[in-house]
């Protein structure tokens, strides 16, 4: 009865909606291109991150196209596309229903409702109409408009697409061209900066007398390293002389007038003069490239100055020739990849779904209440329940009609005739008498939890078992069967002659406590009834 209700609830809930107040969606695809800026913010500001930066420019492009001036400029699109007295089409019944709801809650939780504008509503109506998704990892944006109506539901899809790239477009146009003139401005200074730097670079070599600054340093290091040479020669011919007249001195015994000597020690005077000279020369060409390094360093300096303002001179002409490009195109970074087309079938609601659905729901609505009272509650409901409190003398469950053939069960063999069911609980009862040696009685009580009416209907069930089970032999004597009163009714049941007692139990009106009273009756001759399930 619960899945019937819910699924005849479900179909003519939905069915009402789809006459009345159905929804239709189209779908409009974006493909929106970030900016050069955007990206360089981007990499900057996350870094080395997990987050995707494609998804987080475009999850700030969605916040921006469902901002209330796109909004304004769709309607406004709307309604000039739409006949002057015609307008926006009334909200429906379902619409009509929320604004409802929403108007009870807010006078329940401010105490008052303000009424809106028209246009104010018109707005919150194309807003709450629109809904945008993206594909992951790329710039791709779907968006998407619900309506009553599949052509408004159309014309809202493409006039927000056509509203925010109008509106995206305006404000790159915009936004390239104050760019430009801030490039501008910077190349006007750069320039400025670099004819500066290269008449102070002209000032410097007038200053310092520099005529070829790197030809010059070659020169004076040419010059040092001849000179140099030529004072090692000098130092190694002057030792050699200066050893040649102590030879000399040594052989002529310290003789001092000799003519040899004499010549000798002239060269000597004249080659430590010549040393003399050549290293004042030398000390004058150190003192020269001394000089020349600090011109150097004052030069590299300003080279240093006049390559960077270069750098940055040529990157601005770049960035410029890009931004003038981009102005004179009117580059847009949104584009519409697919427009929007009214809907042949209406998204919500779908009738045979929701009736199937509501099936299922109505079903789970019922079932777990029930596996929950079976969990956590003491009625004895199932064969499983009495397994649990009497173990062996538990029998399967029975019911009215189980004893009778099913359809195309006849067949040779005694028991081919009966249900599966039936034959399953012929079975165990007779493998139960046989186990507590039963059989060999004479009588059979049969009585229960139940109305007098329904303990003869289980006795006939059991009968029916005892027959199928363990037939008497011709001539012995047929067991007797009695049903009995109910359980309330028996006083003592030690009158009750020797045999086994059958004790029908209802679902889920017995608790256990009753039923372990009950697991085993009489005090002179205690027997131990088999129970069952008697539905």
């Amino acid at each position: 009865m619960s899945m019937i209700c819910a699924a005849m609830l479900a179909w003519g809930g939905s069915t009402l909606l789809l006459k009345t107040s159905p929804a239709y969606k189209s779908t409009v695809t974006l493909n929106m291109q970030p900016s050069e800026e955007e990206l360089a913010f981007n990499r900057t500001f996350m870094g080395v991150s997990q987050f995707n930066p494609a998804t987080i420019i475009t999850q700030t492009h969605i916040e921006v196209l469902l901002s209330r001036p796109v909004a304004e400029r769709t309607l406004d699109i709307l309604l000039a596309e739409a006949d002057a007295d015609a307008g926006l089409p009334e909200p429906g019944l379902f619409d009509k229903f929320k604004g409802f709801l929403w108007r009870t809650y807010a006078r329940l939780n401010y105490g008052k409702f303000v009424e809106a504008t028209e246009r104010m509503q018109m707005i919150n109506l194309v807003r709450e109409s629109v809904e945008v998704e993206f594909v992951e990892g790329s710039y791709i944006l779907n968006l998407t408009a619900k309506s009553e109506f599949p052509n408004l539901a159309a014309r809202i899809a493409n006039a927000y697409a056509q509203a925010y790239v109008d509106l995206t477009r305006q404000e790159f146009s915009s936004g390239a061209t104050k760019l430009a003139d801030l490039v501008r401005n910077l190349k006007e200074e750069r320039e400025e900066e670099l004819r500066e730097l290269l008449i102070e670079r002209e000032r410097v070599r007038e200053e310092l007398n520099i005529n070829d600054l790197w030809q010059e340093a070659d020169v004076l290091l040419l010059a040092r390293s001849a000179t140099q040479q030529d004072i090692d020669e000098d130092v190694i011919e002057l030792e050699l002389r200066k050893s040649e007249l102590a030879n000399l001195k040594e052989q002529l015994d310290g003789g001092r007038a000799s003519q040899p000597v004499a010549r000798l020690e002239e060269e000597i005077r004249q080659r430590e003069a010549r040393l003399k000279l050549r290293r004042q020369a030398l000390a004058r060409t150190d003192r020269q490239l001394s000089e020349q390094a600090e011109k150097e360093r004052s030069l590299k300096q300003l080279e240093a100055r006049y390559q960077a303002v270069q750098l940055d001179l040529d990157e601005l002409r770049d960035r410029l020739v890009n931004l003038e490009m981009s102005e004179a195109t009117i580059l847009s970074q949104v584009q519409l990849i697919n427009p929007a087309t009214p809907a042949l079938y209406p998204s919500f609601p779908k009738v045979f779904v929701n009736t199937i659905l509501a099936t299922i729901v109505g079903a789970l609505a019922m079932i777990m209440p029930i596996i929950l009272i079976d969990v956590v509650g003491m009625r004895v409901r199932t064969y499983s329940d009495l397994q649990a409190i009497l173990g062996g003398h538990a029998l399967p469950s029975a019911r009215k009609g189980m004893e009778r053939p099913g359809i195309a069960r006849w067949r040779r063999g005694r028991m081919s005739g009966l249900s599966r069911e039936f034959r399953n609980f012929s079975e165990q009862f007779g493998r139960r008498m046989s186990t507590e040696d039963l059989w060999t009685k004479e009588h059979i009580f049969v009585t229960g939890f139940l109305p007098y009416e329904e303990i003869k209907r289980l006795r006939d069930v059991v009968a029916m078992a005892v027959e199928h089970s363990n037939p008497r032999r011709m001539g012995e004597a047929p067991y007797v069967i009695t049903a009995i009163a109910p359980v309330a009714s028996v006083q003592d049941w030690d009158e009750l002659p020797d045999g086994a007692i059958v004790l029908g139990v209802p679902p889920a009106q017995v608790d256990a406590l009753e039923i372990r009273e009950l697991q085993r009756v009489g005090q002179d001759n205690p027997r131990k009834p088999f129970m069952l399930i008697w539905n």
